[in-house]
């Protein structure tokens, strides 16, 4: 008989080992898509860092050859006061587009970064009366 019994504590022993083997992949298995979750998330957020520094950069870029080019096209207008000064509201009127599509691409880049509000579940009738 004493053999019967340690067969049946080995057995038990088995099944619950199985069962913490079996309880600790199911844990594991339902914090993975939190981990992939947060890495998607992440990983997005990088990206999405990254195209606002290419696009802020490319923006300056384009910004500078821009200035440099209208002022070498003031250069042969120095001694017109009516040309200079149209060439100046022109480039105002560039630097406004310039810091407007700069503020564009960080508005964007906060829209996509910014995580939405949840909207909760709220009763549709309250339960307290009014009087």
């Amino acid at each position: 008989m004493t053999s019967f019994r340690h067969s049946r504590v080995r057995g038990s022993v088995t099944l619950l080992g199985a069962a913490a083997f079996a309880w600790a992949g199911l844990a594991a298995a339902q914090t993975q898509p939190q981990v992939n979750a947060q890495q998607r998330a992440q990983y997005q957020q990088n990206v999405s860092q990254q195209q606002l520094n290419n696009k802020l950069r490319d923006n300056s870029i384009r910004e500078q050859q821009r200035q440099n080019i209208s002022d070498n096209a003031k250069r042969p207008y120095t001694n017109d006061a009516a040309t200079t000064h149209l060439i100046n509201q022109a480039d105002q009127a560039h630097r406004d587009r310039y810091q407007a599509h700069q503020q564009n691409a960080l508005d964007s880049y906060e829209s996509a970064v910014t995580p939405r509000p949840t909207r909760s579940k709220k009763p549709a009738h309250s339960s307290s009366s009014g009087g």
